[in-house]
């Protein structure tokens, strides 16, 4: 008998996602700080961004950002009244489904081409293009950084294993880290982290690690990331919420602890994310019915 528990127990093992398992109630078997996040309504976005899904910020009131799926091949820089100041198209590349930003300590950024709603994708990208203060012009090439998952073989896999999407990457230690959004049905309710080198080429994206969110799909849904490396802090955004991840070891950030931040209002489809400063973030939403969405200022704990 004693045999066949060590043997169950191993089976257990390696079969269980990796990252933090949830217990009966749905949380991570760890201490996780829950704070409620006050949002503030910074200004409406303008048309031009009806569907923004990623931004970085150039300057405490200057940011870039994208629409998704299927717009067009360019960033947009805007201010906090909502206005555009610049269009730059990246002219060799498709908006397929454009979903996040990440920048680097050169300040080179990084494109993400690898929303897949369908997680039948096989044309997964990033796009990398010189620090935008050196674009003198309104059009740039981009270098191509190709991957592939290493754990998918199946173009699109069964309905309850859907977790390739990719919607939230940052830029850390020469690696772009990916964070999966969660399209299984019924959903698992994990984010699963990969990384690939940030040089242009083709790859086979590590899994590194998961973590789990939640059991409802809105506040499990991971649509946007961004790190401040400054201090190490990573954020994960959901409609409902955004997660900080801070202290871990190496680069394994779902190690570190926790804050859940809870949002005290909603603000519709939360698309993207990016600090501001060591404590204040911006993120914006989507459009709805022939109304863009909004540039929204969150502040976090002073931890």
């Amino acid at each position: 008998m004693r045999n066949f528990c060590l043997l169950a127990l191993a089976i257990i093992t390696i079969f269980a996602p990796s990252g933090c398992k949830k217990d009966d109630t749905g949380k991570n078997q760890k201490d996780i700080q829950i704070i409620p996040l006050d949002v503030q309504t910074v200004a409406q976005l303008p048309m031009a961004l009806y569907e923004s899904s990623g931004i970085i910020v150039s300057s405490p009131n200057r940011v870039w950002s994208h629409n998704d799926s299927g717009n067009s091949n360019e960033l947009f820089l805007f201010d906090t009244t909502g206005t555009i100041l610049r269009t730059l198209t990246i002219v060799n590349a498709t908006n397929i489904d454009w979903e996040d930003l990440a920048i680097d300590t050169q300040g080179r950024v990084y494109i993400n081409d690898a929303g897949n709603n369908n997680n039948n994708r096989r044309d997964l990208k990033i796009y990398r293009i010189p620090n935008l203060n050196s674009i003198s012009g309104d059009g740039v090439l981009a270098e191509v950084i190709s991957f592939e998952f290493e754990d998918q073989t199946l173009f699109p896999p069964p309905s309850t294993y859907r977790n390739f999407c990719i919607e939230a990457i940052v830029w850390k230690d020469g690696f772009i880290f990916m964070f999966t959004k969660d399209r299984s049905s019924p959903i698992t309710g994990y984010t699963k982290m990969y990384r690939v080198p940030d040089e242009p080429g083709d790859y086979t994206a590590q899994l590194i690690d998961s973590f789990y969110v939640d059991n409802q799909n809105h506040p499990a849904r991971v649509t946007a990331a961004d790190i401040n490396l400054q201090t190490g802090e990573l954020v994960l955004l959901t409609r409902t919420r955004v997660l900080s991840f801070k202290n871990y070891p190496g680069n394994i950030f779902f190690k570190g602890n926790v804050i859940d931040y809870q949002f005290t209002s909603l603000i519709g489809q939360a698309e993207a994310i990016a600090f501001i400063n060591e404590n204040e973030l911006y993120i914006t939403s989507e459009g709805a019915i022939g109304t863009p969405g909004n540039l929204y200022k969150v502040k976090l704990f002073n931890q």
